[in-house]
């Protein structure tokens, strides 16, 4: 009987020794399904903290659209009340000077049309008056 004892002692070791290194596989594997999991949570987190800059940027680019839409508009309004009227002021002013310099462009040729015209009789009425 002492033969079977000492190899059911023997097996009991063996299967002892097997238990004991299946408890340490798990540890290591537990261990590392920590820190994975730790390493996941820690790209989540920083990936929620990039999508909220990216939600606070996004925001702020809206803001800023919209606050040069609105000085858009103000230069826009501005334009129309109080630049356009000078404007059309200044092309009035362009078009009555055109006007006005080709009535005297007219009228000055016509004066000299009626200045040769005439000198041939004012010339000898002229030459009569300035030799006497």
């Amino acid at each position: 009987m002492a033969g079977q004892n000492d190899e059911v002692l023997r097996a009991l070791g063996r299967l002892e020794e097997s238990v004991r290194l299946l408890r340490e596989d798990f540890q290591e594997e537990k261990s590392a399904a920590r820190e994975s999991r730790a390493a996941i949570h820690t790209r989540l987190d920083r990936q929620q903290d990039d999508l909220s800059h990216l939600e606070t940027t996004v925001v702020l680019s809206g803001q800023t659209v919209a606050q040069q839409r609105d000085v858009i508009v103000g230069l826009k309004e501005t334009v129309e009340k109080d630049i356009r009227p000078t404007i059309d002021e200044v092309k009035d002013i362009k078009r009555l000077g055109k006007t006005a310099s080709f009535i005297f462009v007219s009228l000055g040729f016509t004066a000299g049309g009626v200045f040769f015209t005439f000198w041939d009789s004012v010339r000898p009425w002229l030459g009569k008056i300035l030799i006497r």
